[in-house]
């Protein structure tokens, strides 16, 4: 049996709104999504187009609303099993800002979201961890918190499982994310993808400060264009991966399509 799987940074909920041309082109089974307003009344706005929330978590508050990540699938294909989540260590950056949040009264710790489904026709069971890794530190420090998201999975060898979501990875140490995701069995989606990301004006990206000076550093150098939105796979067989070409968000949308037989 075949499914899809799309992964998109939607960029503080801009481009939730926008996704019926997406849905309405690609029908991807599996959602998930990074920076979106985990608001009740913002969450089920997926239903009319037939998808069901499977799970969503809190993952930082920004203009005054909270952010984070949520999956979602479809019922007519596949039977939601069970759900989890749990915390990932903060950056140094992140230890000194949410320290002030909490003062304010706010303050969320970045976790990742586990869902385990079944595909109805074949009755094959599939594990998907929707990520998305701290962007402000060191790609040391994202490593950290990827070796967390393997080994919660680690008892399950056999089971068909996908990583996919924001790595926030810088291009350096490429080849370390490659050879960790390696050691523990894995295999890139998206490898056929060059840049998943673009970097659009201020006025578009609402960025701070320092996500300014760190925008600069990509125009610079970069031209413009990173890969930090990954999927990788094992136990199971890829068809192809896309990157849909929308723009709206900061990052794009890259759908992958996988079979289990």
């Amino acid at each position: 049996m075949t499914f899809s799987l799309l992964t998109y940074n939607v960029l503080f909920n801009r481009a939730f709104s926008k996704l019926e041309k997406i849905l309405s082109k690609y029908n991807p089974d599996i959602l998930c999504f990074q920076e979106v307003d985990t608001g009740e009344e913002n969450l089920i706005r997926l239903e009319k187009y037939g998808y069901k929330l499977a799970d969503y978590s809190n993952s930082l508050i920004k203009f005054g609303i909270v952010y984070g990540i949520a999956t979602y699938y479809n019922p007519k294909k596949i039977k939601l099993l069970d759900t989890d989540s749990f915390d990932l260590p903060k950056s140094l950056y992140e230890v000194i800002t949410t320290a002030f949040k909490i003062l304010k009264g706010g303050g969320k710790p970045r976790t990742i979201l586990r869902t385990d489904f079944e595909l109805m026709k074949s009755n094959k069971k599939v594990a998907i961890y929707n990520i998305h890794l701290t962007l402000f530190g060191i790609n040391r420090t994202r490593t950290k918190q990827l070796e967390i998201v393997l080994n919660h999975g680690l008892k399950e060898t056999e089971v068909p499982t996908i990583i996919s979501g924001d790595f926030n990875y810088f291009p350096y140490s490429r080849k370390k994310l490659e050879h960790l995701m390696n050691q523990y069995g894995f295999k890139e989606a998206t490898k056929n993808l060059n840049y998943t990301f673009r970097i659009p004006d201020r006025k578009f990206g609402q960025y701070g400060f320092l996500q300014e000076l760190g925008a600069k550093v990509v125009r610079n150098y970069y031209k413009k264009r990173l890969k930090p939105d990954y999927t990788f796979f094992k136990k199971i067989k890829l068809i192809k991966t896309e990157r849909i070409e929308k723009e709206f968000s900061d990052h794009y949308p890259i759908i992958s399509t996988f079979k289990i037989d």
